[in-house]
């Protein structure tokens, strides 16, 4: 009985798939449907200097995958908000999305709109 009670929750419950995403944004706050976007051509140019970056071809044209050493990630491009965001990251993939976010002249920045690197 307990099981069939965990399926449930499980299929109703948004909370069982919620997770961190750390979103590379130009805009003040990622979610905002105004302001300043990532083009699908600016990350097309950003990705053929990047060797770490690679489409993910068991996806959609949006999903890509970065490769740091052992660790790989995914990293996708939402068209709509003019956005790059990960979920779940490492350590290593927040610098990451902090050194794409620079290169691109954008922001990495949190869920709630927090900012990385964190100010001082």
């Amino acid at each position: 009985m307990r099981v069939i009670a965990f399926f449930i929750l499980a299929l109703t419950s948004s909370a069982v798939f919620a997770g961190y995403d750390i979103h590379i944004t130009r805009k003040a706050f990622w979610a905002d449907e105004d302001g300043p976007t990532i083009s699908i051509s600016d990350w097309e140019k950003y990705i053929a200097q990047d060797p770490q970056i690679t489409p993910d071809t068991k996806n959609t044209k949006n999903d890509f995958l970065v490769s740091l050493g052992t660790e790989t990630f995914p990293i996708w491009f939402n068209p709509i908000l003019g956005e790059l965001y990960t979920k779940n990251p490492s350590d290593d993939a927040i610098k990451k999305m902090i050194d794409v976010a620079s290169r691109l002249g954008a922001n990495a920045q949190g869920d709630d709109g927090e900012l990385y690197p964190p100010a001082p």
